[in-house]
């Protein structure tokens, strides 16, 4: 497990975290050139080069609040902008996009070979739903690290990615290491305020009578009878 300093996984994860921060990094400064306070709807996606290696994309929304002043480091949310409202009237506020990534390996023993050998009955592979719990603990664990490192409270979880795959092992031949990457994402989140803030009131009109138009101005109730 990459989390436990598992041996030949640890630096893949490392490469992960610094790929997606550095494209966080890169999507702040230009919100931060633009004199924007933060990003909002971040999109965090991948893609793989033909010559080989992986691509990082950051891209979102730059937003910028009226009477103050644009802050050094703009902060970076996935939520959408009707959820980033909500946010705001609870009296919270986003403090960066936190990740939580883990990559897991389990080589075949006995067990597992037994288990999923020809002719051998249909039921669950103990080895592999272990990979797969494990991974997604320890996933969660390094999420909840990374949002003490960004300096926030909680965090609000968007999304929760699951990969696997195998891959052949030359010792002994013809057995397989199966591998489990989770990735999870959400925007770490600060209280700022000690009590939720009051939206304003809205009240929305429908009129029932298909050849009124649309209504403007205040509503006067018609007489009943």
């Amino acid at each position: 497990m990459s989390g436990e300093g598992g041996f030949g996984v640890r630096p893949v994860v490392q490469a992960l975290y610094e790929a997606r921060h550095t494209a966080i990094g890169r999507m702040t400064a230009e919100c931060a050139a633009l004199g924007g306070h933060g990003v909002v709807g971040v999109s965090l996606t991948s893609g793989e080069f033909l010559s080989g290696g992986l691509e990082f994309q950051a891209t979102g929304t730059a937003v910028r609040g009226t009477g103050a002043a644009a802050p050094e480091h703009p902060f970076s949310s996935d939520l959408s902008g009707q959820d980033f409202a909500k946010l705001i009237h609870a009296g919270w506020v986003p403090a960066g996009v936190a990740l939580g990534i883990s990559l897991g390996a389990r080589h075949d023993d006995q067990q597992t070979s037994s288990t999923t050998a020809r002719g051998a009955r249909n039921a669950e592979v103990d080895g592999y739903a272990d990979l797969v719990t494990m991974t997604r603990q320890d996933a969660r664990a390094q999420l909840a690290a990374d949002v003490v490192r960004i300096g926030a409270e909680g965090v609000v979880v968007s999304s929760i990615d699951l990969r696997l795959h195998d891959r052949e092992c030359p010792s002994p031949a013809g057995s397989r290491d199966h591998l489990a990457e989770v990735t999870v994402i959400g925007t770490a989140i600060a209280r700022f305020s000690s009590g939720a803030l009051t939206p304003a009131s809205t009240l929305a009109v429908l009129s029932l009578d298909p050849s009124a138009g649309p209504r403007r101005g205040p509503v006067t109730p018609r007489p009943s009878g």
